[in-house]
């Protein structure tokens, strides 16, 4: 793909990859599934997993540099993006193990996976429930590297779901760095679509996530995780700071952290290029 090429396709929703629709026991699941190991199993795939309220195109601007070499396949998970919002109960445990399910049905009986702020933490948790599926690990600004917050869980399970529109309008002030030109419109393009998701439903994933999140302590389960994993950390992530790479890197034995200068929250949205060169050269090594 040409240079033009490249740049049309990164702005195109799902990173310029065809979209398609999953039935997954009733529940329509958005995804992506390209590249040129598409219908060849053996060759390398990397399975992508965004954040909290988010969607495939939290990741989707690396994919055009990916897809030359890679099998890419990403979702969007239940409750939020384009998939089906169902009324029901939502914690990083159903994600984890939806996350799992949904790359069984793809055809991914081992691979690479990808993700970061919720989605780096669903990462981490599908390397320590299924270690014998997964190749390498990368995520970037992963949530989970804190102590509960009882009063948080409280809070957020007391909110009703229409408070999302709130919730965001706040947390999106911290997704980008400063000098990232692209933020304004990346920004109100993307609570344009949240606000338009499907309630209660997409509320209920948003909060019961950030509950599930804020109730537990996660950091003794990365103690066990063996999988080999790359740590990406924007040095202006104003969200969460990169000491939390600091903590993470010293609490994973098998883990290498790299700092990225000038970089927020969203590496991959960010700096698309560089992102999806470090996944090649981590991944690609012995």
């Amino acid at each position: 793909m040409d240079n033009a090429g490249l740049k049309e396709a990164e702005r195109k929703p799902a990173g310029g990859l065809e979209e398609k629709y999953y039935d997954f026991d009733g529940i329509s699941i958005r995804y992506v599934d390209s590249g040129p190991a598409e219908g060849a199993p053996e060759a390398p795939a990397i399975f992508f997993i965004h954040g909290l309220g988010g969607s495939i195109e939290d990741n989707s601007a690396c994919f055009p540099y990916l897809t030359r070499d890679w099998r890419v396949v990403a979702f969007d998970c239940p409750g939020t993006g384009k998939s089906d919002k169902p009324d029901r109960e939502y914690d990083i445990d159903y994600l984890v193990d939806f996350s799992l399910e949904f790359a069984t049905r793809m055809g991914l009986d081992k691979f690479y996976i990808a993700g970061g702020s919720q989605g780096g933490l669903q990462t981490l948790l599908c390397c320590l429930r299924a270690p014998e599926r997964i190749y390498k690990a990368a995520v970037y600004s992963p949530a989970g590297v804190w102590a509960p917050n009882p009063m948080g869980a409280a809070f957020f399970s007391a909110l009703p779901p229409v408070a999302t529109k709130l919730f965001f309008r706040i947390s999106s002030l911290l997704w980008y760095s400063p000098g990232f030109a692209g933020a304004a419109e990346l920004r109100r393009e993307d609570l344009a679509e949240k606000d338009a998701y499907e309630q209660p439903g997409f509320g209920k994933h948003v909060f019961g996530c950030l509950v599930s999140q804020m109730s537990g302590d996660f950091r003794p389960m990365f103690r066990r995780i063996e999988t080999p994993t790359l740590i990406l950390w924007g040095t202006h992530d104003f969200g969460m700071p990169s000491r939390m790479g600091d903590e993470l890197h010293g609490l994973m034995k098998n883990s290498v952290l790299e700092k990225v200068p000038r970089a927020g929250h969203n590496i991959p949205k960010e700096r698309p290029e560089f992102f999806a060169g470090r996944l090649t050269e981590f991944f690609g090594a012995d």
